[in-house]
């Protein structure tokens, strides 16, 4: 799909925009904990590739194909967090550190099965929605 690097970044735009905050290169750099020069070269990369707009000194807005994959990164971490909660038993609290790590090498299928075997979740082990799934042929690849 896509490098973690920009799966991270794209999730960062997303909840910085989620959280009615601009996104700015300063807010994703303080998200990401990178310096502010690494994430203007990110965001003019994700915008390249379509998956971002990005006006110097304005805030980094998603294109539908950057917001599809947000949400499908965001879907994988969240069904993971409760998988590792629900099945696996790790406590709220560990979580999302192990989710970080495992959403990256998540694929569609597995993804799928998650879903069914945790029975089409609405939310995660802290209460956050889990987006519905984004179709692989929605989702594209990367362009370029």
């Amino acid at each position: 799909m896509s490098s973690q690097a920009v799966q991270d970044y794209l999730k960062a735009i997303y909840a910085l925009s989620g959280e009615g905050r601009p996104a700015t290169t300063g807010e994703i750099a303080d998200r990401l904990s990178v310096a502010p020069p690494s994430a203007t070269n990110m965001v003019k990369r994700l915008a390249r590739r379509g998956l971002a707009k990005h006006t110097p000194y304005r805030a980094v807005e998603l294109t539908e194909a950057g917001r599809r994959l947000a949400l499908t990164m965001v879907r994988r971490h969240r069904l993971l967090e409760l998988y590792l909660e629900r099945v696996l038993g790790l406590g709220v609290e560990q979580v999302h550190e192990e989710a970080e790590r495992l959403e990256h090498a998540l694929s569609d299928a597995l993804e799928t099965r998650l879903d069914d075997l945790l029975g089409h979740p609405a939310s995660d082990p802290h209460g956050e929605p889990i987006p519905p799934r984004v179709r692989p042929a929605e989702a594209g690849r990367l362009p370029g």
